[in-house]
């Protein structure tokens, strides 16, 4: 026999509801939509997108204005000519080996890497939990991170070192670190496990493996001449913030907030 409640949770995954977030809200108070409707609604509606695209709006206008004062105004301050020296020290101390592992370090966040890599790990996330929430953070995190690369890098046009560099790229502006950007944006995963487990050697894990691994992309692009340290390092702020808002944005979705009581604590939803 159909009940209230079943009617409640088929409304809620439909499209028919003149307004998700209430349609999801109201639904997630049932018992069963609790445990169901994460799984069976999509989080992106109207008002997730428009945060999302002023968000991008926001973080390109502070790219932009950073990376053109690098360029102009800050160029022949202390900040720029640090910037030099750092890229001259890595070309001055190259040697055969860490040419070859630095390909290695670079390619961590190299583009088809990348995609590949978060096509793969979003797909064993949607399977394990079957809801969107934690595919979404690690692919929106990395979607925002990479256009707002992508158009920065284009408005901004900063020279790249001027040393010998040990590899070519399609892209000719250095400013900033889209490489670092997207290794960095990489600690979404932290956030999911810190969603889903209290054990303390898989949280510390999950937060260094998040801090290596931009930090080996980062010194693997100096060290090849594709970038100053300005560039790398407001590389790892735009991945870490990119992650930032997805995290505000997706929490403050219905079903975000039905994953959080879901993995609370207090309710045994995580171990």
């Amino acid at each position: 026999m159909k009940t209230k409640q079943d009617d409640a949770l088929v409304s809620a995954t439909t499209d028919d509801h003149p307004d998700p977030d209430r349609r999801a809200d109201n639904d997630a108070d049932s018992p069963p939509a609790r445990e169901r409707a994460p799984r069976a609604t999509w989080p992106m509606h109207r008002r997730q997108w428009t945060a999302l695209m002023i968000s991008y709006i926001g973080l390109v206008a502070v790219w932009t204005g950073m990376g053109l004062l690098l360029k102009g105004p800050l160029d022949h301050t202390a900040i720029v000519r640090s910037d030099r020296r750092v890229a001259r020290w890595f070309a001055d101390h190259r040697t055969p080996n860490l040419n070859h592992y630095t390909v290695w370090g670079s390619d961590l966040a190299d583009t088809f890497v990348k995609i590949a890599a978060t096509a793969v790990l979003a797909l064993v996330m949607l399977l394990i939990w079957r809801r969107w929430i934690e595919p979404l953070l690690l692919a929106v995190s990395l979607a925002l991170e990479a256009a707002t690369f992508i158009t920065v890098t284009w408005i901004v046009g900063r020279p790249r070192p001027d040393v010998d560099r040990l590899e070519g790229s399609p892209v000719g502006s250095s400013f900033p670190s889209g490489h670092t950007a997207a290794a960095a944006a990489y600690s979404a995963i932290a956030v999911i496990v810190f969603w889903h487990t209290r054990k303390r050697w898989a949280r510390w894990a999950s937060v260094v493996i998040s801090a290596m691994i931009p930090a080996v992309v980062g010194l693997s692009r100096m060290y090849r001449g594709m970038h100053f340290l300005t560039d790398v390092l407001t590389g790892v702020v735009l991945g870490v913030v990119s992650v930032a808002i997805t995290v505000a944005i997706l929490s403050h979705t219905p079903e975000g907030r039905a994953v959080a009581r879901a993995t609370d604590p207090d309710s045994g939803g995580v171990e």
